[in-house]
């Protein structure tokens, strides 16, 4: 079955052992097509951090999965040049090691969104592959219409007095409604 760019969800794969990302692209490519919402997948596998970020460069991608011990640079390091080039691409760090400095390392200067160990299980890896690639979309899509919404003619003016209203009286623009669903006016100013 051949897919058109626009319904391909991009993963990205980094380890400096050749056989690991085999082992990695063969579990992805297990992934039903049903828990992408119909989407397929393609798996790019680089055995070279500076290989990879370079393709970072050329195309988006949906999701990097990078080994933490590498002997250009660190999956931290590579990561963390990454973010300079796609910061809204989803990224995750797989290791032999069960480093607890490593882990917390990788999360706070990457802010990877898992942190997993080789060897890894298979479901487990497809389920979270998948549902991370799906949660991205939506929130792409979300942030679009998002964006859209706010730069539609007459909108634009509308948000800003609302942005004006808020920064004068902070809470403002929220509504509290009550249990039955009326409005609640408090005088508090702490609201």
């Amino acid at each position: 079955m051949t897919t058109n760019a626009a319904t391909v969800y991009r993963v990205l794969l980094v380890d400096d052992e050749p056989y690991v990302l085999n082992a990695l692209r063969r579990c992805l490519s297990f992934i039903n097509v049903d828990m992408l919402g119909g989407e397929g997948i393609r798996v790019e596998t680089f055995s070279s951090a500076d290989q990879a970020l370079a393709r970072l460069e050329s195309d988006d991608f949906d999701l990097i999965i990078s080994d933490y011990r590498m002997p250009e640079m660190s999956g931290v390091e590579f990561l963390t040049r990454a973010i300079q080039l796609q910061p809204q691409v989803a990224r995750m760090i797989l290791s032999g090691y069960a480093d607890r400095d490593a882990i917390l390392a990788s999360i706070n200067e990457t802010q990877v969104s898992r942190f997993l160990c080789k060897p890894w299980d298979h479901g487990e890896l497809r389920n979270l592959v998948a549902t991370t690639l799906v949660q991205g979309r939506i929130i792409r899509e979300a942030l679009a219409r998002a964006a859209e919404s706010r730069a539609a003619p007459g909108r634009v003016a509308v948000a800003s007095e609302l942005d004006k209203l808020e920064s004068e009286c902070p809470g403002i623009t929220r509504i509290q409604r009550a249990e039955d669903g009326g409005i609640i006016l408090s005088l508090d100013e702490d609201l």
